[in-house]
């Protein structure tokens, strides 16, 4: 016989700490997420590969004691956060709102790349021709799940060889400290140095025929590393 009261249980609005609860995956939210991914058009199981070592990859965050409440009465105290405030902050870090967070802008990078077999046919070169023009320096990749990937910003389909103006150069001058992910963030957004109507992204800049040392000097700048 089952036990119905367990089932009506509800949190108790005066202990928020009960809130704080890690389930494990149900199937059919697996399964959504793997028909999300195949809605990208990409290779599905590349994707849900390079994701789950990007998840596999990240360190837990530590979990929320209810027990341990100095954290709290510190910054209760302090004027931080009220109650309720900070309750909801720990209740957003135990859903896992920071991983997510992560893990979408490492997605939405992911996305915003080809792979070889894409690359090489956007270039009109044979695969071995592409390898070659990454091992020169003179097209950027970056290997994912162990393959290579080539993010979108370097591509340009109105100028020569449909590549960024001044690529190699940008290629070269980036540091290598820097992730292939903060590369493309700072190619895709607009620079006080890059002056034109308003001020343009690197990447605008150089298609629209600009010198590539002031895109250079934007990649090299330490307080953009």
């Amino acid at each position: 016989m089952t036990d119905s009261s367990a089932s009506n249980v509800q949190p108790s609005e005066s202990d928020p700490k009960k809130d704080f609860r890690v389930g494990v995956a149900s199937d059919d939210a697996v399964r959504r997420l793997a028909q999300a991914i195949e809605r990208l058009g990409n290779d599905a199981d590349y994707f849900m590969d390079a994701l789950t070592e990007k998840l596999l990859s990240m360190e837990p965050l530590p979990k929320y004691e209810p027990d341990d409440d100095s954290d709290r009465s510190i910054l209760i105290d302090s004027g931080a956060f009220t109650p309720a405030e900070y309750d909801a902050t720990q209740r957003s870090i135990a859903r896992g709102d920071l991983e997510l967070r992560v893990v979408e802008t490492w997605f939405s990078s992911l996305a915003g790349t080809l792979s070889l077999k894409a690359i090489a046919g956007f270039l009109r070169w044979s695969e071995d021709e592409v390898t070659t023009a990454v091992a020169d320096g003179r097209l950027y990749a970056v290997e994912i799940s162990g393959r290579l990937r080539f993010p979108e910003w370097q591509l340009s389909l109105s100028s020569p060889g449909r590549l960024l103006p001044g690529l190699a150069e940008v290629i070269a001058a980036d540091n290598p400290k820097r992730s292939w992910i903060s590369l493309a963030g700072l190619m895709g957004t607009p620079q006080q140095d890059l002056h034109g109507e308003g001020h343009k992204t690197p990447v605008a800049w150089l298609r629209d025929g600009g010198d590539v040392r002031r895109v250079t000097d934007v990649v090299m700048s330490p307080r953009l590393s």
